[in-house]
């Protein structure tokens, strides 16, 4: 069995026991990384300021042709961090447009905006998958997803155990929308598949499996 690591700033150590898919951010080029690793690209709302934004979608558009790029994003909203919501609305929307027109999903960054984003997915109602990462909401936000056909990728906040309702959403999520990873962290992607399936009450090897059925479903890698 393979790990993967649905969402990775940095390659894996070890790419023979672990797939991953490295987030590159706009303007950045692609990284150098071995076979196994895939790539999403896209323009995340922490760095919009004092950009050009018509070159930075430009350069998205010409990247995700690549075929090691799998996914647009992480594009995003966040409250807390970046410039007015309007504007990360304006550049998350033109960034659907991109994952509609070359027919890859959208991974998402969402920090206190899942009622937004679930708003643009009803309004834009776009053919892609979306795709929530570091999903740390409550079981009724999963819910809310889950019914409207997000994935969600829950990341390194299941391994602390104050952390209850992320893990309530980990535990009570169906099968065929769960990824997991590490994002920006050093945490290893196998002990949060050791977590995740402790808190499902699974082994690690059915929860390999249910994420590899998924990944290639959302990838039509089948």
């Amino acid at each position: 069995m393979k790990y993967i690591n649905f969402h990775t700033h940095t390659a894996p150590e070890s790419p023979d026991a672990e797939i991953a898919i490295v987030s590159c951010v706009a303007p950045e080029p692609l990284q150098k990384c071995p076979e196994g690793v895939w790539f999403s690209y896209g323009i995340h709302p922490w760095y919009i300021h004092g950009q050009d934004i018509h070159a930075l979608l430009d350069k998205v558009k010409n990247i995700a042709a690549n075929p090691k790029v799998i996914a647009i994003g992480e594009a995003g909203l966040d409250k807390i961090k970046g410039p007015a919501l309007g504007l990360q609305k304006k550049i998350f929307c033109q960034q659907v447009d991109i994952s509609e027109d070359i027919k890859k999903p959208l991974i998402i960054h969402s920090v206190k905006a899942n009622s937004e984003i679930l708003n643009l997915h009803k309004k834009t109602t776009p053919s892609q998958p979306w795709v929530i990462h570091g999903f740390s909401g409550h079981p009724q936000e999963m819910e809310q997803f889950v019914k409207q056909g997000f994935y969600l990728s829950f990341g390194p906040k299941i391994l602390y155990r104050q952390n209850y309702k992320v893990a309530e959403s980990l535990e009570k999520i169906p099968e065929k929308n769960l990824f997991l990873e590490t994002d920006h962290t050093n945490k290893s992607i196998s002990g949060l598949y050791i977590r995740g399936a402790e808190i499902r009450n699974t082994t690690v090897e059915k929860l390999g499996s249910s994420i590899e059925e998924n990944f290639n479903r959302l990838f039509r890698f089948e």
